[in-house]
């Protein structure tokens, strides 16, 4: 019987909890333009030797040039994707080889997708690896955070709207009939009778036997 009569209260607290958890707004998360890049001071730079299969693995600072046997290999700037964004790394690179058969070559070069722009030899295969080192020009802006979105006035979900079409509630049951109620159907409750006046729906007495 205890758990019965409490069944009601705990069930009218949580059609009163119900509004406060419907009116929570979820921030959405700060993230970077798609377009966003921070520079970096070092470009990481592949060579393969297709004769040999041999590679060699160059680190060369932005503005300037490296080397590899009859290569100049020259990073005029390194850009990477800040953190929030898919990784990637892009450098504007330079290629001229000695070979006078072998056309130079100029463009940007991305980590993530080496066959957009190529150097075309014979002999080398150059890819941009990644950048390395620290931050350089161009700097990828401050974020800032994005402020949750305001409730439509009148709109199931907010804090005043208690009671409002739309708005999900729990009703309380009523209490179950006492013991011995006929099935609970009928909660009109029994008349009440002047003082010597029986009850018509009591039990009539048992006469005394006859002797």
């Amino acid at each position: 019987m205890r758990r019965l009569r409490l069944a009601p209260a705990f069930a009218a607290g949580f059609v009163l909890a119900a509004p406060a958890h419907a009116a929570e707004l979820v921030t959405p998360p700060t993230m970077y333009p798609p377009d966003t890049w921070q520079g970096k001071a070092q470009a990481v730079v592949r060579v393969l030797d297709k004769l040999d299969a041999h590679t060699e693995t160059l680190t060369i600072e932005a503005g300037k040039s490296g080397t590899y046997k009859s290569l100049t290999i020259t990073a005029q700037n390194c850009l990477v994707h800040p953190p929030g964004l898919s990784p990637d790394a892009a450098a504007s690179i330079g290629v001229q080889d000695r070979h006078p058969d072998t056309k130079p070559f100029s463009g940007w070069m991305f980590a993530a997708e080496p066959y957009v722009d190529i150097f075309e030899s014979p002999v080398y295969g150059v890819r941009l690896v990644a950048c390395s080192g620290g931050d350089v020009a161009p700097a990828a802006p401050p974020l800032v955070a994005a402020a949750p979105p305001a409730p439509a006035a009148g709109t199931a979900g907010s804090a005043t709207d208690a009671g409002q079409p739309g708005l999900p509630t729990i009703q309380a049951e009523p209490a179950p009939p006492p013991v011995g109620a006929p099935g609970g159907v009928d909660q009109t409750p029994d008349p009440v009778y002047p003082t010597g006046q029986p009850d018509p729906s009591a039990p009539a007495a048992p006469s005394a036997p006859q002797n």
